[in-house]
């Protein structure tokens, strides 16, 4: 059981399948409290679940609790990306430079890892100590590394190497906010340290400022004694665990179902809510509808029709490509050819016309200005199909994209890549390609194994398709 607060736009969804799974929600806003009928637990957090970017859920907490959040998360909601470093925030660690750059060090980290410092006077070869200021969450991340250490309380932060004292912009009552700050100064008053006060500190009263400050700067000095003695690349203290979740289309499903046993809720809740703009204003309008007792799916198809006339009207549909490593790419804009309803959802047909050269996708085919792509989205298939051609209408070859079922907005059309591809060159049988990378995701614990049975099976569903074509 784990105290967790909660904010964002899935709150709701997410509370309840937190209460569901047995942990205490904390510091809930009013609207939770009134939704659950709970009242308001000032309690400090274990850990905090909120928005990170437009499909994303952060998890930031004490690592066993932490961990725990998102596993509990991740077994409810399954279609994820998780993406979680191997070195915590704010974790000690000794390691042992390996290269200087223009003022800037290399530094070796434990599990092979390479972290970078700025302002870096050290020598190669030198053991240092050094804490994570902004951990490599993603793949492609590199660790940034500080020597001030930080030591997390429930409270406050206790910094050795710095003596500034700071406050939480979650803290607004300015006269808490000035008692908070009287109170941390004058329990480090002389002692070279500076202290950050969490947000949770809005609920403080000054002893428990003072008693936590007393705590964190005996485990303090236990940490940098230990981290001294230290000869190879080691953790000596954790830190915070920060962990991500990638939203698929999927998953926002999952979270739409569950807000709808708490409070009526429109299907694209989630999906339209995390985009903004005038999608917010039309849920909850749609919302308003389903509340006064109008059919839930006829306002969702109601709500489809409106978005799918919006599209058929923009001039270029971007197409947002989610990857496995948290790289976003925009593809190729194209307009729409037709939109058809299908036995099961919808069909986009767009044309997508190349004005530059390059290599078309894993077909290794020269790409001209004025080649084209016919490009086949399905709203309920696993993959998207990419038929290419020359500007003279020559068939080029096929690519199928397997990827989670898409996300249909006004402007654009978006999805998450489960990185396996099928090509198809003319005259040739298709061919499986990437999946050698697909299993490093999984070894990696990006691509959940359970994701891995339907990503297969969209495999097969597509070849299919692919072989009943001329």
């Amino acid at each position: 059981m784990a105290r967790v607060r909660i904010r964002g736009i899935a709150a709701t969804a997410l509370t309840k399948l937190l209460m569901d799974k047995g942990h205490v929600i904390v510091q809930a806003s009013q609207v939770i409290q009134q939704r659950f009928n709970i009242p308001l637990n000032i309690a400090p957090a274990d850990v905090t679940v909120k928005d990170g970017n437009e499909d994303e859920l952060v998890i930031i907490g004490f690592p066993q609790e932490a961990s725990t959040i998102l596993d509990d998360i991740v077994s409810v909601l399954e279609d994820v990306f998780i993406w979680k470093p191997r070195l915590n925030l704010y974790s000690v660690i000794t390691g042992r430079v390996i290269e200087t750059r223009n003022g800037s060090c290399l530094i070796e980290l434990p599990y092979g890892i390479i972290g970078e410092i700025s302002n870096c006077k050290w020598s190669p070869g030198e053991k240092v100590i050094v804490s994570i200021a902004k951990p490599a969450v993603k793949p492609y991340e590199r660790p940034r590394l500080t020597t001030n250490i930080r030591i997390v309380g429930e409270y406050v932060s206790l910094i050795y190497g710095s003596q500034k004292i700071s406050i939480s912009d979650h803290v607004r009552n300015e006269a808490k906010r000035r008692e908070l700050l009287a109170t941390a100064t004058a329990a480090i008053m002389g002692k070279g340290l500076g202290v950050h006060l969490r947000s949770s500190s809005a609920y403080a009263q000054p002893d428990d400022i003072r008693r936590e400050i007393e705590v964190l700067e005996e485990k303090l000095k236990k940490i940098i004694e230990r981290a001294r003695n230290s000869t190879e690349p080691e953790i000596i203290y954790e830190g915070e665990l920060v962990a991500v979740i990638g939203l698929t289309s999927n998953v926002k499903k999952v979270l739409d179902e569950i807000r709808n046993t708490v409070i009526p809720t429109v299907p694209m809740h989630h999906s339209l809510k995390s985009y903004g703009g005038s999608s917010s204003d039309i849920v909850d309008f749609a919302e308003v509808l389903i509340a006064k007792g109008c059919d839930r799916n006829i306002v969702a198809d109601a709500l489809m029709d409106y978005i799918l006339n919006k599209l058929r009207n923009t001039k270029l549909i971007r197409l947002i490509h989610i990857k496995p490593s948290g790289e976003v790419l925009r593809l190729t804009p194209g307009k729409i050819e037709a939109i058809l309803r299908g036995q099961d959802g919808y069909i986009i047909r767009l044309k997508r016309v190349f004005r530059g050269h390059g290599v078309l996708d894993a077909l290794n085919i020269e790409k001209k200005p004025g080649d084209y792509s016919e490009t086949i989205i399905e709203t309920n298939k696993w993959y998207i199909i990419h038929n290419y051609y020359r500007s003279t209408g020559e068939y080029l070859g096929t690519y199928i994209n397997i990827n989670t079922p898409p996300e249909i907005y006004q402007d654009q059309i978006k999805y998450h890549d489960l990185v396996v591809d099928i090509i198809r060159r003319p005259g040739e049988m298709p061919e499986i390609v990437d999946k050698e990378e697909l299993d490093k995701y999984v070894e990696q614990g990006i691509v959940p194994k359970k994701l891995v049975a339907k990503i297969e099976k969209a495999v097969n569903e597509a070849l299919n398709k692919l072989k009943s074509q001329p």
